[in-house]
C-alpha cells in the first residue's frame, strides 16, 4: 500500500519532479565530469597540467558539490509542502506520523537516486566531448581520449547514496512535523499596516542604494573619495538586499491594493480575476522571488567581475609583452641574426634610446625621502611606437610629460594622483604630468618607474646609465630554437642597477654591475632583463584563460538552470486552494482562453520582477569593478544582462507552457 501511495504521489507531481530531476541530473553530471578530469592520467602526466591548475579544479569540485547539496535541500522542501494536504488527509484517516514520514522519505529517496543515476549516465555520454572542449579552450595539442573508471563511478555513487539518505531523512522529518496536531508553534503574521510601512521603508532603502550607486561612479575622477568607496559599496549592497525584500513583502502588495481601491485596472473580462489572482500569488511567493532575485544579481555581478578580472590579466599580459620579442642593445644583433636565419617574417622593428638617473617623489601623500630609479624616453621615440601601446595611455603633446606606473598599483588609493612633483637629479622637477600604466617594450624591461618627456628635456638629462631597447613585431611565431635561447641565457647580458642613497638627491647616484640571483637582491637593487619573449608567457596565458573560461561557462549554465528551476517549481507547486480557485472561475463561465491569459500574465509578472531588480542591483558591480580593477565593465555588463534576459525569458516561456498544461488538467 505504501508503495502505491508513493507511486501515485510521484505521478501527480510528475511535471515538477521532472524539472527537479533534470536540474539535479545536470548538477550531478557536472560534478562527475569535473571529477573525471581531475583523475584523468593523461592530463596528470602532461607538462601543461601543473599542480596549480589541478588545485583549482579540486576547489571547484568542492564548491560545486556544496552548492548542489544546498540546492537539493532547499528544493526538496517544495515537494513536501505541496503534499501537505494529502499528508493531513492520511493523518485524519488514522495513519501514524511515522508512516507519513516514511512515505516522505521514500518519495525523496526514489527521486534522488533516479536523478543521480541519470546524471552519471549523462556524464559518461558527454565525458569525451567535455574533455575535448577543455583542451581546445586551453589550446592544448592533445588527442583527448575517453576516461571513466569503476573507481570514479563508485566514488560518485557513494556520494550520491550518502547525500540521498541525508536528503530523504530531512524530508521525512519535514513530513513528520508537518502533520502534527498541536498548535504550539506560531508563525509571525504581519498586518497590512506593518507590511505597508516596511514596503515604503524598502523603497527608500532601494532608492538610496540606487543614488549611492550613481554617486559611486564619481569616485573615478575624485581621488579623495576612493578611500571609502568600497565601504560605500558594501552599504549599497546591504540597502539593496533588505530593500528588495521589503518591497516584495509590503510595497508591491500595497501598490496593487491601491490600484484595486482606485479601480485603476479595468474590471471588465478577465482583468479583475487576473489582478486578484496575481496579488494572491505575489504574497505567497514573496520569499522565493526575493531569493531568486538576490542570487541572480549575485550571479550577474560575479560574471561581470570575472570578466573584468580576465581583462586585467589579459591587459597585464599585453602590457608585459607588447612585442613578440624585446631586448636590450647588447642582445639585439644576435636576435636579429637568428630571426634572419629562421626566415621569420618580421613585420616591423622598433628601437628607442633610454636614459636613467635617480629621482624621488612623495609616496602617495607620505612626506618621505626615498630616491628611486627612473627611466626616460623622448616624446619623438614614443610616437614611433605602435598605436596599441600608446592607446592604453593618456594622450600627450610634444610639450607634456607622461608618468608610467605598474598597472597593479591602480588598486592603491591615490594611484592617479599627480599632486606632488617628481624631483630629478640635476634636472628641473616635473610638476604637471599625466599618468599611464602601459610600458613600452613591456614592464619586464623596466625597473622602477619611467617618464615620457619632451625632446628638449630629454637632451638635458644627465644619464648615469643608458641603453637602447629593441622590439620586433613578427607574423606568427618568432621560431627561435631552444638551443638559441639557451645560448642567449648563458651570455648573461642582463645586468643590475643599484641606487646608492645619500643624504640628499644630489648625493645619491646610480651604478651598474653584473646581475646576481634573485634571492641575492638587496634594497634599491633593480634587475635589467636581457630580453623578453612573448611565446613563453603566451602558452601559460592561454592555459589559464582557457581553464577559467571553461569553469565559468559550466558554472554559469548550472546556476542558470538551478535558479530558473527554483522559480519554475514554485510556480508549478500550487496549493489546493489556488487550483480550486481556478476551477471555480471555470464553473462561473470563464473560458479556457481567458484562464490561459491569467496564467500567462502571472508567469510574466513573476519572472519580470526578479529580472528587473536583479539587473538594477548587479549594476553596482560596474562601479566596483571600474574602481578596483581599473577596467571599463559597462559593455560586458550589458552583454551579460541581455543574455540573462534572453535565457530567463526562455525559462519563463517553458514555465508558462508547463503551468498552463497543469492548470488545464486540473480544471477540465
Amino acid at each position: 500500500m505504501y508503495l502505491k501511495i508513493i507511486r501515485r504521489g510521484l505521478y501527480n507531481l510528475r511535471d515538477s519532479y521532472l524539472i527537479y530531476i533534470l536540474s539535479s541530473s545536470f548538477a550531478v553530471a557536472v560534478l562527475t565530469l569535473l571529477t573525471t578530469l581531475i583523475q584523468d592520467p593523461l592530463l596528470q602526466t602532461a607538462h601543461y597540467w601543473d599542480q596549480t591548475l589541478q588545485s583549482i579544479m579540486y576547489a571547484m569540485v568542492f564548491v560545486f558539490a556544496f552548492f548542489t547539496f544546498i540546492y537539493m535541500i532547499y528544493v526538496g522542501g517544495f515537494f513536501v509542502k505541496q503534499q501537505q494536504q494529502e499528508f493531513l488527509t492520511y493523518r485524519k484517516l488514522g495513519m501514524s506520523r511515522f508512516v507519513i514520514s516514511v512515505i516522505g522519505f521514500g518519495k525523496t529517496f526514489v527521486i534522488q537516486i533516479f536523478a543521480w543515476i541519470v546524471g552519471m549516465i549523462v556524464a559518461v555520454v558527454l565525458q569525451k566531448f567535455i574533455g575535448m572542449l577543455l583542451v581546445y579552450l586551453m589550446r592544448i595539442k592533445l588527442n583527448f581520449e575517453f576516461f571513466f573508471t569503476w573507481d570514479i563511478a563508485w566514488l560518485i555513487l557513494r556520494v550520491g547514496i550518502y547525500s540521498t539518505l541525508f536528503l530523504s531523512l530531512v524530508n521525512g522529518v519535514r513530513s513528520y512535523y508537518m502533520v502534527r496536531t498541536s498548535k504550539n508553534h506560531r508563525k509571525l503574521h504581519l498586518n497590512w499596516f506593518v507590511k505597508s510601512v516596511l514596503g515604503i521603508l524598502g523603497v527608500l532603502m532601494f532608492l538610496s542604494g540606487l543614488g549611492l550607486t550613481i554617486s559611486l561612479f564619481q569616485s573615478f575622477t575624485d581621488t579623495a573619495k576612493i578611500d571609502n568607496a568600497l565601504i560605500r559599496a558594501f552599504i549599497i549592497g546591504v540597502l539593496y538586499f533588505f530593500g528588495t525584500y521589503f518591497i516584495y513583502l509590503g510595497f508591491l502588495p500595497l501598490v496593487l491594493d491601491i490600484c484595486d481601491r482606485l479601480k485603476i485596472f479595468s474590471y471588465r473580462g478577465i482583468n479583475l480575476f487576473s489582478f486578484e489572482y496575481l496579488r494572491a500569488r505575489l504574497i505567497k511567493n514573496t520569499s522565493i522571488i526575493w531569493f531568486v532575485t538576490e542570487l541572480s544579481a549575485l550571479a550577474i555581478a560575479l560574471l561581470v567581475y570575472c570578466y573584468a578580472g580576465y581583462q586585467v590579466v589579459y591587459q597585464n599580459f599585453v602590457g608585459a609583452y607588447p612585442f613578440e620579442l624585446a631586448s636590450i642593445k647588447q642582445n639585439a644583433p644576435a636576435i636579429q641574426k637568428e630571426l634572419a636565419s629562421k626566415n621569420v617574417n618580421v613585420k616591423m622593428e622598433y628601437h628607442s634610446d633610454i636614459k636613467r638617473t635617480v629621482a624621488y617623489t612623495f609616496d602617495y601623500g607620505n612626506a618621505r625621502y626615498e630616491p628611486k630609479l627612473i627611466s626616460f624616453m623622448s616624446y619623438s621615440d614614443y610616437t614611433k611606437l605602435p598605436d596599441r601601446i600608446k592607446d592604453h595611455n593618456p594622450t600627450i603633446t610634444s610639450n607634456e610629460f607622461l608618468e608610467l606606473k605598474y598597472d597593479m598599483q591602480s588598486l592603491t588609493p591615490g594611484y592617479r594622483s599627480t599632486k606632488y612633483p617628481v624631483r630629478i637629479k640635476d634636472s628641473q622637477p616635473i610638476k604637471d604630468r599625466k599618468v599611464g600604466s602601459f610600458f613600452p617594450y613591456g614592464t619586464g624591461m623596466f625597473s622602477g618607474f619611467m617618464m615620457i618627456v619632451p625632446d628638449n628635456y630629454f637632451k638635458t638629462i644627465k644619464s648615469e646609465s643608458s641603453d637602447t631597447f629593441y622590439g620586433w613585431d613578427v607574423k606568427g611565431s618568432d621560431k627561435l630554437s631552444k638551443n638559441f635561447i639557451k645560448q642567449l641565457d648563458k651570455k648573461k647580458n642582463h645586468y643590475l642597477l643599484n641606487v646608492h642613497v645619500g643624504s640628499s638627491l644630489d648625493d645619491s647616484y646610480l651604478t651598474k654591475q653584473a646581475a646576481v640571483p634573485l634571492n641575492q637582491l638587496k634594497v634599491n637593487d633593480y634587475l635589467q632583463a636581457g630580453y623578453l619573449r612573448q611565446a613563453d608567457a603566451k602558452s601559460i596565458m592561454r592555459k589559464a584563460t582557457g581553464l577559467f573560461l571553461f569553469l565559468v561557462s559550466i558554472f554559469s549554465v548550472a546556476l542558470l538552470i538551478a535558479l530558473g528551476s527554483l522559480l519554475t517549481l514554485k510556480v508549478l507547486l500550487r496549493d489546493d486552494y489556488e487550483w480550486r480557485q481556478l476551477k471555480t472561475l471555470k464553473k462561473i463561465g470563464m473560458t479556457n482562453q481567458e484562464l490561459k491569459q491569467i496564467v500567462k500574465r502571472e508567469t510574466k509578472f513573476l519572472f519580470a520582477i526578479p529580472m528587473t531588480f536583479a539587473l538594477i542591483q548587479s549594476f553596482l558591480v560596474v562601479g566596483v569593478a571600474n574602481l578596483s580593477v581599473n577596467q571599463p565593465t559597462f559593455i560586458p555588463f550589458l552583454l551579460i544582462g541581455i543574455a540573462y534576459l534572453v535565457l530567463y525569458g526562455l525559462v519563463g516561456f517553458l514555465t508558462y507552457i508547463l503551468s498552463w498544461r497543469g492548470v488545464r488538467q486540473k480544471i477540465n
